[in-house]
């Protein structure tokens, strides 16, 4: 069996291994990067953006 494909809702690119934060795909890479981006770091407030989409969605449980 295949494995299945999805766009990460991080960087846009079409990535086979990742896991579901809640109905936004992120990508290993980009969990990866994520988890070891300090606050100080330049690339920390555009993760913090992505991730707070998933809060404005209008998706339910």
């Amino acid at each position: 069996m295949g494995k299945n494909i999805h766009i990460c809702g991080i960087c846009n690119q079409t990535k086979e291994d990742g896991i579901f934060l809640y109905q936004l795909y992120i990508c290993q890479e980009c969990e990866e990067k994520i988890i070891s981006t300090s606050p100080k770091d330049e690339n920390y407030q555009f993760y913090v953006e992505k991730l707070r989409a998933i809060n404005q969605s209008s998706y339910t449980i």
